[in-house]
């Protein structure tokens, strides 16, 4: 009888060790809890109009992207390392709000918001018609 009440008692006493780390989100396993980060952080509607007027006033000869790597920015995968990425005109920067941590470029024929590690966060289309 006293055993058992031992081993409850530590059972109590780990589980309340653990339970800190279970509600902080620090469970094992594969999730994608880490990713989250960049969901929120996407174009403003604001950020799209600016682009969008910029480029209706500029004309933009861009080429469309291959199939896959079009399916690939939609998912949110990494770009490929040999994709060409270009900057965005230096009007059109200044004119954006600034974003640490973040890059904004284009992308064949779509301007792509970039985190740090180089993960789409979001993606505009038909910005160049």
């Amino acid at each position: 009888m006293v055993c058992t009440a031992r081993v409850a008692l530590m059972v109590a006493v780990v589980s309340l060790m653990l339970a800190p780390g279970v509600a902080a989100g620090q469970g094992r396993g594969k999730g994608k809890r880490g990713r989250d980060s960049g969901a929120s952080a996407g174009f403003t509607a604001a950020e799209r109009e600016v682009v969008t007027h910029y480029y209706a006033d500029h004309p933009y000869a861009a080429k469309p992207l291959p199939p896959g790597i079009a399916k690939k920015l939609a998912r949110g995968k990494p770009l490929p390392p040999g994709l060409a990425k270009r900057a965005l005109p230096a009007e059109l920067v200044t004119e954006l709000p600034a974003r640490p941590g973040f890059e904004v470029g284009i992308v064949g024929d779509r301007v792509v918001l970039l985190d740090a590690q180089g993960l789409v966060v979001d993606v505009l289309l038909n910005v160049f018609r």
